[in-house]
């Protein structure tokens, strides 16, 4: 009897499972899939193709618009760009997507990213504040020296020398601008990654979250419970975080006071309730400040978004310009233009305007986040395609496909040219290239990101050349992890 009745209870779960995740209930084209696999086994994702490549020939088989299914996951990807501006300029229906909030909440159940409504407005509230633009100019010289720290790495190798780690050493580079300026706290990262227990421990942790992307959120929330390497992992950083928490802790509530105008640490504690069981009790429109796990929540997810997108965009930058030294001479020509060849200060940084341009260009042309997704709060219908969307359905906009699309670009939008943004390309339409996110909830720290670029761009031209290693070690390709990183970058350093 007991082998019957598991016998079909087995069958009734295969039978839900089969209709909540893998029966299409929509016209929408899709390409078949397999049970439990869905689309993934033809995507190539598990052959290590990234998902841009993948957008990009759906994109080409399917149309706009299509229903793609890779593991547990089912979205709908949409690349027309009036079904595009409409997603984005209606934000009661197209909400944070719940999806990514359930897998990143596995993580930074706590952090603004996986936030929604007033709870979110109550975190708002305490860092966005932090990244209004004259505290980010404050971080000028920071930058500077941590820039010229890697650059004094650099002087102390080889000029044949062909770096392959320039993913790892952009990293630490971030990790190091980031610590400083978000926790003013020194994670020593430039003194080389496999000595960095922290840039460590990040980099691995950020690698589980491509497991919980193809598994149904209950099984990785099991996963990760009960995973010896998990729990190692948070256990280090946690480590990290609480001891940067209780630094911040010892310094007088009037220092404090007056560094939480532009320390996102500063600004945390001094939320800091001091009665947290009560604060806990609290109905959310009551609460005001923070209690320490939603303070280590946030510093988690700062942490993370500082140390890994902006790194990802400055190895592209790299590479990219490796390949191209035209661009590279003409940043210099700028730069001894100004007369900032040999003093970089930050009054005429925004002199620099074709530096601008090949930052724009870069983020274009390798956008380091693949899509931007909402889900659905009530039904609706798509403008211009007539598609009909129902609550709870999860949307995904490419970025990748969309600052490809030839409709939307004067120039060839395969080519990388900064110049498309003096000229024919300067009015493009703003939803065919949004790198940080559109709408309601694009990325509060991207002002700051586009800086920190900026900033780390100027101050490497002024002292080098990057030149193209050869095609078996500076080829580009991709690796899909949280973000879209450039598989081989191998390029030599030349000092001017």
């Amino acid at each position: 009897m007991f082998i019957i009745l598991t016998l079909v209870f087995v069958c009734l779960f295969i039978l839900y499972v089969k209709h909540k995740y893998f029966t299409s209930r929509r016209s929408i084209p899709s390409l078949p899939g397999h049970f439990l696999f869905g689309n993934l086994l033809q995507s190539g994702l598990l052959r290590g193709a990234s998902l841009p490549q993948v957008y990009t020939s759906f994109k080409n088989k399917l149309g706009d618009i299509y229903e793609i299914k890779l593991g547990f996951f089912h979205g709908i990807v949409v690349g027309n760009i009036d079904d595009v501006k409409y997603i984005f300029t209606h934000r009661h229906i197209y909400d944070q997507n719940d999806w990514s909030v359930e897998l990143l909440s596995v993580f930074i159940p706590d952090g603004l990213i996986t936030l929604k409504d007033a709870k979110f407005k109550r975190h708002a509230s305490i860092v966005m504040p932090l990244f209004r633009h004259g505290k980010i100019l404050s971080n000028f010289d920071l930058i500077i020296n941590c820039t010229d720290e890697l650059l004094n790495n650099w002087r102390s190798s080889s000029s044949d020398q062909i770096h392959c780690d320039i993913l790892q050493q952009s990293q630490n580079l971030l990790l190091e601008i980031f610590g400083f300026i978000g926790f003013d706290y020194d994670f020593d990262a430039l003194g080389g990654t496999e000595n960095n227990e922290l840039a460590q421990a990040l980099r691995n942790y950020l690698g589980m979250v491509e497991i919980g992307s193809y598994l149904p959120n209950f099984l990785f929330r099991a996963y990760m419970k009960f995973s010896p390497k998990y729990q190692r992992i948070q256990t280090t950083i946690k480590r990290y975080l609480y001891r940067m928490m209780e630094q911040e802790l010892t310094e007088t509530p009037e220092s404090r006071a007056q560094r939480k105008k532009t320390s996102l640490i500063a600004s945390l504690v001094a939320s800091l309730q001091t009665d947290e069981q009560a604060e806990e009790r609290k109905s959310e429109e009551e609460k005001k400040g923070l209690i320490r796990r939603e303070i280590l929540g946030e510093m988690l997810m700062f942490l993370i978004a500082g140390f890994e997108t902006t790194s990802t965009a400055l190895t592209w930058s790299i590479h990219l310009l490796s390949k191209h030294p035209e661009v590279q001479q003409k940043i210099k020509a700028e730069l001894t233009k100004e007369n900032v060849h040999h003093d970089l200060i930050l009054d005429r940084f925004d002199s620099l305007i074709y530096l601008d341009c090949v930052i724009k260009e870069i983020l274009r042309f390798s956008p380091p986040v693949h899509a931007v997704a909402r889900t659905l709060t009530m039904n609706d219908r798509l403008p211009n395609s007539g598609i009909q969307l129902y609550k709870g359905d999860q949307i995904l906009v490419s970025l990748w496909t969309l600052s490809r699309d030839s409709r939307y670009w004067s120039i060839d939008p395969e080519l990388f040219y900064p110049e498309r943004f003096l000229g024919e390309d300067k009015n493009h339409n703003p939803y065919a290239f949004f790198s940080f996110g559109s709408g309601h909830r694009q990325c509060i720290g991207q002002d700051l990101a586009r800086f920190e670029l900026k900033v780390i761009v100027a101050r490497l031209m002024q002292y080098v050349t990057f030149i193209d290693g050869g095609p078996e070690v500076n080829a580009g390709g991709h690796v899909q992890g949280l973000t879209v990183m450039p598989k081989y970058v191998g390029v030599k350093i030349k000092f001017d």
